[in-house]
C-alpha cells in the first residue's frame, strides 16, 4: 500500500513538473525577407518560428519543413526602454546570421557570437503565443 502510494506521488509530481515545463515554452514568428544563415545551415527567406522552453536549446522552424536547433550562447539582459520582440542577423561578408532572438518582456538570447565588424538587421516579430 505504501509503494503504490509513494509511486502515485512520484508520478504526480513528474506530471506537474512537465506541465509547467511546457506551459513556459514561447514562440514568435516573422517573415524574413532575405536569405540567411542559422545553425550553420543557409535558408532562403520566408516565415520562421521560434521556439524556446526552459529545458532546451532555440528551435527555428520554416518552409518546406526545415528544422535547426541551436544552443543558446548566453542571455542577454534587455533595456528597460526596449520590450519589442525581433530576431537579430549580423551582416557580414555579404551574409546575414541569425545571432540573436529577443522575446517580449524577457531576456534575450545570444545564439552566434559575430567576430569582427558586422552590422545588425532586425526582423520585428508576430506577438508571442505562451
Amino acid at each position: 500500500m505504501k509503494r503504490r502510494a509513494l509511486v502515485t506521488l512520484v508520478a504526480l509530481v513528474v506530471v506537474y513538473l512537465a506541465g509547467g515545463a511546457i506551459a513556459q515554452a514561447q514562440s514568435i514568428s516573422a517573415d524574413v525577407a532575405f536569405p540567411f544563415v542559422a545553425g550553420g545551415k543557409d535558408l532562403a527567406a520566408g516565415k520562421y518560428t521560434v521556439e524556446i522552453s526552459p529545458a532546451g536549446p532555440v528551435s527555428l522552424s520554416g518552409p518546406n519543413g526545415v528544422r535547426v536547433v541551436m544552443p543558446v550562447v548566453t542571455s542577454l539582459a534587455r533595456h528597460p526602454q526596449d520590450q519589442n520582440a525581433g530576431f537579430v542577423f549580423d551582416k557580414q561578408n555579404g551574409k546575414s546570421i541569425l545571432s540573436e532572438v529577443w522575446f517580449p518582456g524577457r531576456e534575450g538570447m545570444l545564439l552566434v557570437a559575430t567576430a569582427g565588424p558586422h552590422e545588425h538587421a532586425i526582423v520585428p516579430t508576430a506577438a508571442a503565443k505562451k
